[in-house]
């Protein structure tokens, strides 16, 4: 009699089944490609508006449920599944601990960025908009609300920038996300990548310019603060034309394509190797 477990019994922490890494890069690709998609066709309906930016999408009444759902979705995927235990796995075979924490910090952003606002409404149809969470006076343009002065009991809030650490969590998400695209994601990370008939080429360069993309559309969005912060009438003429959505959507399309090809969304996309080997369901 022992009481050593049997080696053949999972230990209490393993799952009755295996997490694809693929199905989970799909799953993040699908959900930051559909975003914006999902947001346009939720600005034909009569009571949304068309808002300025991906991000202040929050205060539309169906569009802001579509937003934080997406956000919260992704960032869950991106801190809860990716594991310290995939390096060196197939398909992370050169990953380090580093390029999953960095992938988990930018989970943690992207919760930041559903969960705090941006300031203001980015609509200029103030019957439109929905109140919500965190935010004092959306209709009239007024600051995010600053929840820290209420759990602390004061009646006057303190008038902390809470769009600061938005912006703040969604430069961070996209700079890491572009990291992973083209540093992470372009190094032979299976056998099947160094085999003949390998796709990794097309792959990298896919890799290379998408991750471009997202760095491209950080630092556009950058330069539109600053030259924003000193000259108001270049903002309404931005904010007319609706650029600060063009480009969110750009850099999530790029993201989505990115963790989809890394998911070989597409055949095209797989080496020769890795199609002739049986995976599981």
């Amino acid at each position: 009699m022992t009481d050593q477990p049997d080696p053949a019994e999972p230990a209490s922490r393993d799952l009755p089944f295996t997490v694809d890494l693929r199905r989970i890069h799909l799953a993040v690709g699908w959900i930051a490609f559909g975003l914006p998609l999902s947001l346009i066709a939720v600005s034909q309906l009569p009571t949304v508006c068309f808002h300025d930016s991906i991000s202040h999408f929050y205060f539309s009444p169906v569009g802001g449920d579509i937003l934080v759902g997406a956000l919260s979705f992704i960032g869950l995927l991106l801190v809860g599944l990716y594991s310290f235990d995939a390096v060196g796995c197939a398909g992370a075979r050169r990953w380090t601990w580093k390029d999953i924490l960095a992938i988990r910090v930018a989970g943690v952003a992207a919760l930041l960025v559903a969960f705090v606002p941006t300031a203001g409404t980015g609509c200029a149809r103030a019957e439109a908009e929905s109140a919500r969470a965190f935010l004092n006076g959306a209709g009239a343009g007024g600051s995010s609300f600053d929840f820290w002065a209420v759990l602390q009991g004061r009646t006057v809030v303190t008038g902390f920038p809470l769009d600061t650490v938005h912006y703040g969590a969604a430069g961070v998400m996209f700079l890491i996300l572009a990291y992973v695209v083209l540093r992470v994601f372009t190094r032979v990370n299976s056998e099947a990548a160094e085999r003949d008939g390998n796709r990794k080429g097309l792959r990298n360069a896919c890799y290379r310019v998408l991750g471009r993309v997202i760095l491209g559309v950080v630092a556009v969005l950058g330069i539109k603060m600053a030259v924003g912060a000193v000259a108001p009438d270049f903002l309404g003429f931005w904010n007319r034309l609706n650029l600060t959505f063009v480009l969110e959507a750009a850099g999530l399309f790029a993201f989505g394509l990115a963790w989809m090809i890394k998911g070989r969304v597409l055949s095209v996309f797989e080496d020769a190797a890795a199609r002739a080997q049986p995976r599981a369901a």
